[in-house]
């Protein structure tokens, strides 16, 4: 017959949680093969259950966003963020920062953009 051996202190300890990433999936491939700079737009074909864990993932991470004091500047510039590895063929959650533009800024980048995409007309 098994002995019942006594709980020790360090095995009763909370299960450590990811910090890292929320989750992750494979995605089947994606169009355009070549990717640019000047490409606008990239489709990714996922599979059902692969699907599934994106969507568990991006659940998962909105939930803990919605978590933070919307009312501080920390949490109104807390974000999801998709990494895509097209070599992997991987698309992993995580949280990250958004970086909020000042007006400033904003009218920089975009009198930026329009001095660069007329310099490419000519």
């Amino acid at each position: 017959m098994p002995r019942i051996r006594p709980i020790r202190e360090e095995t009763n300890r909370q299960p450590r949680l990811k910090k890292a990433q929320f989750g992750a999936c494979n995605f089947a491939r994606h169009s355009p093969e070549a990717l640019s700079v000047t490409t606008p737009a990239v489709n990714l074909v996922i599979s059902f259950e692969d699907a599934l864990k994106l969507n568990l993932a991006v659940d998962e991470c909105v939930h803990q966003l919605g978590r933070f004091n919307r009312a501080t500047a920390a949490g109104k510039n807390s974000g999801l963020m998709l990494v895509i590895h097209f070599d992997k063929k991987r698309i992993r959650v995580l949280a990250g920062k958004v970086i909020r533009l000042s007006e400033r800024q904003r009218s920089l980048a975009s009198k930026h953009e329009q001095s660069s995409s007329s310099a490419t007309k000519k």
